[in-house]
């Protein structure tokens, strides 16, 4: 399991049930919305998740932009 587009895995999986359930289970935890499964033979797809909170924007962090 990585995030999309990074090449550091955050886990390794012995089958892609075990992979698949981890990635919806940081994805719930971390606020996201969407997962990539990739399979052996090159398929992949996209699955939705209902994540536990919304994950914080820019704007979150960084709070409001005040003009000078």
């Amino acid at each position: 399991m990585r995030y999309h587009g990074d090449v550091t895995p955050l886990s390794t999986h012995s089958t892609l049930s075990e992979a698949r359930q981890a990635a919806v289970n940081h994805a719930r935890q971390f606020g996201e919305s969407t997962i990539y499964v990739y399979e052996l033979d090159r398929d992949q797809h996209i699955e939705r998740i209902d994540p536990d909170f919304d994950a914080p924007t820019p704007a979150d962090v960084k709070g409001p932009h005040v003009e000078p």
